[in-house]
């Protein structure tokens, strides 16, 4: 019980560490492709020197070891060198060792990202995996690029980083919002709803959400007929739950993070809560509002999504893991972790050099349209014999699209049936593409 408990702590941050690691100032989303790209001040700043390659392939880990989600840094650590483990084991690359640099990015509350980005580029990282939050990948990944390193994230979600003016250095393992909110559409509609009220913290995390369901839910026949946003620091949801049970919706969305918890007991009080009409929630609140809510009864029924793996089929890999760090059973984006260093590995190796350039360009082809492959030693038999390969990761095929970023994603379909977390025998797990 001591595991689960540290795990749902934990699993509270996962959402604001993918979309924002700032939870007052939450996920750094967009509600469409950006016109002008968001740029940090560091694109115009005097750049480190540029990697070049030197034959040594070297990961750089950018984990928050300090700061509100360093819960996560456990797991993410212990999947990186198991996955340099795993390389080394079957003869590194390009036949020389893989080297792991570990980083701390802090949370934005601190400058702690940017110091240690300048320690992994100096010590000669070809690519640096993280962050986690999405907002600090928003702080750091132009300095990441101009020094033409690679930056693969294991957990951001921003749908603004796949137009990103990135110069083609920008990858991630983790789905980006679009995916969820298709799915999200895809499980209301599959349980029946045809009218939907919404309400969404107001937010680029939750305005993103809100517009891509919207959308999605649109397209599938359904109708939202209130879109309510509210800011972020909101206790008093009165005029919203009102205009909800005015409505007459027959399901609600809820789209936003810890502070659901205050806004389904006030739905409950008027009779819209999950006990009386189907409510449904994203990874932001998913988790989060169990232990939150005065009596855990009201959230019978509830449901939620977020993107994860089943680990539950990983016993092999969470028990390594273990092996490597004290993960206290909390494995969000680990398998990410893992499949982003021996993604980047494989593309080096079929590069025939670590130069960052020439290793990103290979990257998407290394997850489609191949000879499928799971493990980096099976696939990197194929390589060396000139086969086209094709990683099946441990966290979905991802089948890269152009921009470096899933078009198949796995996400978890719970259920609260009256306690505190959700029941796990309701879990369901869908592959959305």
């Amino acid at each position: 019980m001591k595991r689960l408990a540290t795990y749902l702590t934990a699993v509270a941050l996962v959402a604001a560490a993918c979309s924002d690691g700032d939870s007052t100032a939450p996920p750094s989303t967009d509600t469409t492709t950006p016109e002008a790209t968001t740029t940090s001040i560091f694109r115009t700043a005097p750049q480190l020197p540029l990697n070049e390659g030197d034959g040594t392939f070297t990961v750089g880990t950018l984990f928050p070891l300090s700061g509100e989600d360093e819960a996560l840094a456990p797991a993410l650590t212990g999947a990186a060198q198991l996955a340099i483990d795993d390389i080394n084991e079957a003869g590194g690359v390009l036949g020389i060792e893989a080297v792991l640099v570990k980083g701390d990015s802090g949370d934005n509350s601190t400058d702690t990202a940017n110091q240690s980005v300048d320690q992994l580029i100096t010590s000669g990282s070809d690519v640096i995996v993280g962050a986690v939050a999405t907002d600090v990948s928003q702080r750091v990944i132009d300095k990441i690029i101009t020094s033409n390193v690679i930056q693969f994230s294991p957990a951001n979600s921003w749908p603004g980083f796949t137009d990103y003016d990135d110069d083609g250095l920008y990858f991630r393992t983790a789905p980006s919002d679009l995916l969820q909110a298709g799915v999200l559409a895809d499980v209301v509609s599959g349980q029946g709803p045809r009218t939907v009220a919404l309400t969404y913290q107001d937010t680029e995390y939750g305005e993103t959400l809100a517009n891509l369901f919207t959308q999605s839910y649109g397209e599938l026949g359904g109708e939202v007929i209130e879109v309510l946003p509210y800011a972020p620091n909101t206790t008093d949801f009165g005029s919203i739950v009102d205009v909800m049970l005015r409505s007459g919706a027959d399901a609600a969305v809820v789209i936003g993070l810890e502070e659901s918890a205050v806004l389904i007991e006030q739905m409950h009080e008027v009779g819209i809560g999950p006990s009386a009409i189907p409510v449904y929630g994203v990874d932001g609140n998913t988790r989060s509002i169990g232990p939150l809510v005065s009596d855990p009864a009201i959230l019978n029924g509830f449901v939620g999504i977020e993107p994860a793996v089943a680990t539950g089929f990983l016993f092999e890999f969470t028990q390594q893991v273990d092996d490597r760090a004290d993960t206290s059973g909390v494995y969000a984006y680990a398998p990410e972790t893992y499949d982003a260093i021996i993604i980047a590995a494989l593309a080096t190796e079929t590069a025939g050099t670590d130069e960052p350039s020439a290793v990103a360009a290979q990257i998407v082809d290394v997850t489609r349209g191949g000879v499928q492959c799971s493990t980096f030693a099976e696939c990197l038999e194929l390589a060396i014999s000139g086969e086209d390969i094709d990683y099946q990761g441990l966290g979905g095929p991802y089948e890269f699209s152009d921009a470096g970023e899933p078009t198949a994603a796995s996400f978890r379909v719970l259920t609260y049936t009256g306690g505190t977390e959700p029941d796990p025998t309701r879990d369901e797990f869908v592959l959305s593409r």
